[in-house]
């Protein structure tokens, strides 16, 4: 059944509006707040995490697993935020902390852990992608690639049943996802996470990401990080890793390419950073199961 456009505002009220949803953990938000204080110690950072024992335990895990690769084992967490660096603690906690407000089932329309695998690849491919053009914030743009497609979730948890008139329209009309749920839904996925990640009160240039890394020329603040998510959302695809996303656009390489040479002068063509996006995709294997697992009962 078609949802008259005129409901949107009630859709935005009603995913501003999830309780659930609405507001980070308080261990979280408060190593969001101590980081960015300069007088803030390690061993402050880590009283707070060690707050929450579930979440100190996936930290340490993380610290370990073979992305990072340290020669030896970390074994408390002050030493892991030593070593790990403070921002790196502020987007692991944070990747925990929001990824653990989604409890999806896997079904004929999604993969959850295909799509975090996903989400992550493009956030430590969009870490990595801005070295090469010195943007000065990488964890924001790993926070930003991880969250690029929060949308979705929000979909498939909040309105399961709009889920197959969609794929009904796309069928009938050759239409793309995008289309069909505009069609029927009246907004897009972009506008679902991005309304959700303003309900978590994450900053501005988070949130234009979000909506507008699909079509960043839209952004009305022309932002380097919502063109950084399109980006490499566009390169992960290009090495076929969003293959079985039923949501996914084909991908043209030379537009990719093109796009890089022109906004951000990279000198590094577009088989350099596929390579660089490959590379991270045999890292991240472990890295995703600890931070998608269920947390453990108290």
């Amino acid at each position: 059944m078609r949802i008259r456009k005129s409901s949107v505002e009630h859709i935005e009220r009603r995913v501003r509006e999830l309780s659930k949803l609405s507001t980070l953990p308080y261990v979280a938000a408060k190593v969001v707040e101590l980081v960015e204080n300069p007088k803030t110690s390690a061993s402050t950072l880590g009283k707070i995490v060690a707050m929450d024992q579930v979440l100190a335990a996936r930290i340490l895990k993380l610290a370990n697993s073979a992305y990072y690769g340290f020669p030896r084992k970390i074994s408390t967490i002050n030493l892991a935020i030593v070593v790990l660096g403070f921002n790196t603690l502020r987007d692991l906690v944070m990747s925990i902390s929001l990824i653990d407000q989604f409890k999806l089932e896997e079904n004929e329309y999604l993969n959850p852990k295909q799509f975090w695998r996903h989400a992550v690849l493009v956030g430590m491919g969009a870490r990595a992608f801005s070295k090469y053009i010195n943007y000065p914030v990488p964890g924001e743009v790993f926070v930003g690639g991880l969250l690029h497609d929060i949308g979705l979730l929000v979909l498939y948890e909040e309105f399961p049943g709009v889920l197959n008139d969609i794929y009904k329209y796309m069928e009938a009309y050759e239409a793309d996802f995008e289309t069909a749920m505009g069609k029927t839904l009246g907004c897009s996925r972009y506008d679902l996470g991005s309304w959700l990640a303003e309900s978590w009160n994450l900053p501005p240039q988070l949130v234009r990401a979000i909506r507008y890394h699909r079509y960043p020329e839209k952004d009305p603040g022309n932002s380097q990080l919502t063109w950084i998510i399109h980006l490499t959302d566009l390169v992960s695809n290009s090495i076929g890793e969003a293959e079985g996303f039923k949501y996914t656009a084909p991908v043209d390489l030379s537009e990719i390419e093109a796009k890089m040479n022109r906004f951000f002068k990279t000198n590094y063509d577009l088989h350099f950073f596929q390579e660089i996006f490959r590379k991270e995709l045999e890292k991240i294997a472990d890295f995703v199961v600890i931070l998608t697992q269920e947390p453990a009962a108290a």
